[in-house]
């Protein structure tokens, strides 16, 4: 009798071990069972360069960093860096090169990318070049000065044709961004082909998905220089390069499609006018800035705190002891406020310098070493896909992200149980339920117990459950 109960109990103690003690064929990722609104906030505050080897531990990572929402988040809180491109390109080293500088007390901390053309660009002949919320905008060499927007960190890149057959070429290009229409627009100008006494200049804006230019009318004759970082409140912003100076901030305002004038601070003298050339504006701790050299051993910097209000102008630093002089005049022009006050300066278009508030000084940086002078643009690292914002278009990737590409084309995703990919091709959705699978919340956001799983695991967990209930109400 005992060894007949003995051997029901062992038969009745294997069943269950046959139902609880099932073991996935791999453990799964707690990290991954997160609400994914957790897991975007943790990935999104990750370097770069942390980002880059993400998406190469698993598919799951790769479909995170891959999700348009996940994209929108890291771009606002990417931090703002600087793209250098030598003058001209140097044969040795045909690449952009990207550094995110961070202080921490009196030493730096910089994170440096190159961008090249196997890689990132689609071409390394760059005449121009101009940013804006993550996209770069790139225009080719002089024979046949072609418009590329592309997406460096993803290697992605349209081309797009310029609308100047038999016109000629205008002295202003910019990549902008509506927030109203959720759209990214190239503005460009150009001179009709009809000669006349009066020359005028005309633009035309190219909305990214159309496939199309659009005329909107006449624009600014002057010669735009595009500081180093133009764009705010979604408008492009310069002083125009002209003899005779400018008594007006010039501006074009992306939602409405229109040039405008800003004014400067009440200080502007008649005599400041002649010297805009030598004065500086841009983007500086989210707001306009302008600087006056009053002489040449110091200059102001006044910051538009409340973006075009006149009266908010104000000055925020005054910069004295400059960097040993080359000439009767150096250029100075502010880039980043680093979050230990000081401040990064383009010098000369050859050098970066560092300007200390406490101190009052100027001091050297080796951040880039390079052999000419170059151009530096502000450019926000980000994941951003033009699948995205380019809809419409004909995307191209790099020769080195093609089978990247491959892969994103699956739809894919990974159990939650033993961590097996589950494909489901015919499925629509990049967050789909693989056949027999449970995915018990739905919402995006909100789920704290989304798992999906496979077929077996699914019906080891219900059969877990039930397994244990019985136990219990024993």
């Amino acid at each position: 009798m005992r060894g007949r109960k003995k051997a029901d109990m062992k038969a009745s103690s294997s069943s269950r071990e046959g139902v609880l003690g099932h073991q996935p064929t791999a453990n799964p990722c707690k990290f991954f069972q997160l609400p994914r609104r957790t897991i975007y906030d943790i990935l999104s505050r990750l370097p770069i360069n942390t980002l880059f080897h993400c998406r190469c531990v698993c598919k799951t990572f790769l479909r995170f960093i891959s999700d348009p929402d996940f994209g929108r988040l890291h771009l606002s809180r990417s931090p703002l860096c600087i793209l250098i491109k030598t003058m001209p390109l140097q044969n040795a080293s045909k690449r952009l090169q990207l550094a995110q500088v961070e202080a921490n007390g009196a030493n730096f901390q910089v994170l440096k990318l190159n961008f090249t053309p196997k890689s990132n660009l689609p071409t390394c002949d760059i005449s121009y070049m101009n940013a804006c919320n993550g996209l770069l905008c790139l225009v080719g060499a002089e024979k046949d000065y072609s418009f590329y927007v592309c997406n460096p960190i993803l290697g992605e890149f349209i081309t797009i044709q310029p609308p100047y057959n038999d016109r000629h070429r205008g002295s202003f290009l910019g990549l902008g961004y509506s927030a109203v229409t959720n759209q990214y627009k190239v503005l460009f100008s150009y001179y009709p082909v009809i000669e006349s006494a009066n020359r005028y200049v005309m633009a035309e804006i190219y909305t990214i998905g159309t496939g199309s230019w659009r005329s909107i009318g006449n624009a600014p004759t002057d010669t735009v220089a595009l500081p180093f970082n133009a764009f705010l409140n979604g408008a492009l912003h310069w002083f125009p390069c002209t003899p005779n100076g400018s008594e007006f901030i010039h501006s074009f305002d992306f939602d409405a499609e229109q040039f405008g004038t800003l004014p400067p601070p009440d200080h502007f003298r008649e005599d400041d006018k002649k010297f805009t050339n030598y004065a500086r504006i841009g983007v500086l701790g989210g707001c306009l800035f302008i600087i006056y050299f009053t002489n040449s051993i110091r200059f102001d910097i006044w910051v538009m705190k409340e973006y075009g209000v006149k009266e908010s102008w104000t000055k925020q630093f005054v910069i004295e002891n400059l960097y040993p002089k080359q000439g009767s005049w150096d250029f100075y022009e502010p880039m980043i406020v680093l979050n230990n006050g000081e401040i990064l300066m383009l010098y000369n278009n050859d050098a970066v310098v560092c300007y200390n508030q406490k101190r009052k000084n100027l001091r050297g940086t080796k951040f880039f070493r390079t052999r000419s002078q170059f151009d530096a643009i502000a450019y926000t690292p980000c994941f951003v896909s033009l699948y995205n914002v380019a809809k419409g278009e004909q995307i191209s990737r790099m020769q080195g992200t093609r089978d990247y590409d491959k892969i994103c084309t699956e739809e894919f995703q990974d159990c939650a149980g033993c961590g097996a990919p589950l494909v489901n091709p015919g499925y629509g959705s990049a967050f789909w339920v693989p056949y027999g699978a449970v995915n018990d919340h739905v919402d995006l956001y909100g789920r704290n117990s989304e798992i999906i799983r496979c077929t077996a695991c699914h019906k080891h967990q219900v059969a877990s459950e039930k397994s244990f209930l019985t136990l219990w109400s024993l």
